[in-house]
């Protein structure tokens, strides 16, 4: 299985691949656009149907997203902020 956790932003959204380990395989920053979505889409193909999203809890930035993926079949899981906050310390 490989997770793709998302950072998103205003203005673009970062996906990180990663295999069940927790090693990365690929990085990728897209736009905000569904174009943009199902392109990325296209991109994570290459790392087969076993996969899951990870998306921070932020739905103002990620709601178009979110919806994107949903509509194409994906599996999200949203992480709460809280639990991201430790990673921006370093």
């Amino acid at each position: 299985m490989v997770i793709l956790g998302i950072d998103a932003h205003k203005r673009n959204h970062t996906v990180v691949a990663v295999d069940e380990p927790g090693r990365p395989l690929a990085s990728r920053t897209i736009g905000t656009t569904t174009a943009d979505h199902l392109r990325v889409l296209c991109w994570v193909d290459q790392f087969g149907p076993d996969r899951r999203w990870a998306v921070e809890d932020c739905r103002h930035l990620s709601r178009r997203l979110e919806r994107d993926l949903l509509a194409e079949g994906e599996t999200i899981t949203r992480v709460p902020a809280k639990l991201m906050a430790h990673v921006r310390d370093c």
